[in-house]
């Protein structure tokens, strides 16, 4: 999958191999990288075996080069924001959820919208659908 991840504030490149990297932030206060699968509807991670990640909380995640928030705080507090660049150079808007266990991704593009997961329709009339 040839998709770039940009973070929305710093323009910075997010993927790396086969993974886009965060920083995230548990509510206890533990901070680490956080691997995410470039594949929309993958929800596979990799994180260090220390980071502890409990389901139904909400983690914060950041750039790691500019360490701007994602929150998504115009859309909900519990989804993140960055942008993918497709390989014709297409910009999209993609919304994830931060609760740790819920399968929440959205692929936006003008009036356009994609919804991955399982627990989509959980944000889906934030987005006017």
């Amino acid at each position: 999958m040839k998709n770039d991840y940009l973070c929305p504030y710093c323009r910075g490149y997010l993927k790396v191999g086969n993974n886009i990297i965060f920083a995230i932030r548990t509510q206890a206060q533990e901070r680490g990288l956080l691997l995410l699968s470039p594949e929309l509807g993958n929800y596979r991670i990799s994180k260090h075996s220390t980071l502890k990640l409990i389901d139904g909380e909400r983690v914060e995640t950041f750039c790691p080069m500019c360490h701007s928030n994602l929150r998504a705080i115009n859309v909900n507090k519990n989804l993140a924001e960055v942008i993918m660049v497709d390989e014709e150079g297409e910009q999209y808007e993609i919304f994830f959820s931060e609760i740790v266990g819920e399968h929440s991704t959205y692929k936006i593009h003008d009036s356009d919208i994609e919804s991955y997961g399982d627990d989509t329709a959980d944000y889906m009339n934030y987005f006017g659908s």
